[in-house]
């Protein structure tokens, strides 16, 4: 196998010999545990905060919605805030990932496959803690059936793999004009009371509802809710439309996968 470079892009050509083959797993498998330490940092608790966080605010916006006596149910409530700070975490992670495209292996150009595969097991492994803390509150507490609670995580990954591919395709407008991201945060905020996740989408009314038909996380969330036998529009949505707006979603976060090996050539320190 022999390297090629150009204008355009930094690719390897022919075969990948069994010992190559071997330093790339071990260079995955590092670049995953380094992202679990830097997400430990000097924290006592380390990675178990992952766990810890949604659960908290979760409870947090319970006990404020149950102080103002909101008819919602409470396990709706942790189903939408868990869901909605993961899908904000992802696409903020994709949106950052032109930081640090060298994975802590400062000595050498990996290739870039070495770099997604522990990106996706991460954001899987992270995605699954988030909402696990959640689930088991589900389950022990309000008696939510098992098949809701394993889907609820299972709604939970996928929602995470998506949302960071989806955010990867505006890395590039974010590494070049850094008041997006603050942007997109606040938009965030904006959509965290506009959108379903503090209440199902059946309280959602008019010109509110319609917007809402365009917003993704409403089939994550709201299906989450139907399984757990909650208050949920998902009946009531147009399938055929769902899918054009998942397929969409699905489309865009496949393209921002797609793209990192030229966005890691073009942009990153390594180009």
């Amino acid at each position: 196998m022999h390297r090629i470079m150009t204008v355009e892009e930094c690719k390897e050509v022919g075969e990948v010999g069994k010992e190559r083959a071997f330093l790339d797993r071990r260079r995955s498998s590092f670049i995953l545990r380094n992202k679990f330490r830097r997400l430990a940092g000097d924290k006592r608790l380390g990675v178990l905060w992952v766990v810890l966080e949604p659960l908290v605010m979760s409870l947090v916006y319970l006990f404020v919605l149950t102080v103002l006596r909101s008819s919602i149910s409470s396990e709706s409530i942790f189903i939408g805030i868990s869901l909605w700070g993961l899908a904000t975490v992802s696409l903020m992670s994709g949106i950052q990932c032109l930081d640090d495209f060298s994975g802590g292996l400062k000595c050498e150009r990996v290739r870039t496959w070495v770099l997604v595969k522990p990106m996706f097991q991460f954001r899987a492994i992270d995605s699954a803690c988030r909402t696990s803390g959640v689930a088991a509150i589900l389950y022990f507490v309000f008696g939510v059936g098992i098949l809701a609670v394993f889907s609820f995580i299972s709604i939970g990954i996928i929602l995470g793999l998506t949302f960071e591919g989806l955010g990867l395709n505006l890395s590039r407008i974010g590494h070049a004009i850094p008041d997006i991201k603050v942007i997109i945060r606040y938009f965030m905020r904006l959509m965290f009371f506009a959108g379903p996740a503090l209440y199902p989408l059946t309280y959602a009314e008019g010109l509110h509802y319609k917007i809402n038909l365009i917003n993704p996380f409403t089939y994550f969330v709201e299906l989450s809710r139907y399984m757990a036998d909650l208050d949920s529009a998902m009946l009531q949505l147009d399938p055929y439309f769902g899918a054009l707006v998942i397929g969409a979603l699905v489309g865009f976060s496949v393209r921002g996968y797609y793209r990192i090996d030229s966005l890691r050539w073009e942009l990153s320190a390594w180009s």
